[in-house]
């Protein structure tokens, strides 16, 4: 993997980490009944999401859609053997 690749996959972690976080915040601000802040934070996440699906399809993991379920399949499959 190149350098260049290493950095996106690095970025795409964080961000996709970060996304989620922010989903959990929402979820507690939610709870708390303040709804600006769950709204806020779900702003953010997904502006997360965006660029956590840059960085991927920049790092040249969207593929068909045959390859992409491959993907999905060792993924899934590597997780459930481990």
């Amino acid at each position: 993997m190149s350098k260049v690749n290493e950095n996106l996959m690095a970025a795409f972690a964080g961000e996709s980490q970060a996304n989620r976080k922010y989903l959990a915040f929402a979820a507690q601000a939610e709870k708390e009944g303040k709804t600006n802040a769950a709204k806020m934070f779900k702003a953010a996440a997904e502006a997360e999401t965006i660029h956590a699906m840059n960085e991927f399809k920049m790092a040249g993991n969207v593929n068909s859609t045959e390859e992409n379920l491959k993907a999905a399949i060792e993924g899934e499959s590597y997780e459930t053997e481990s």
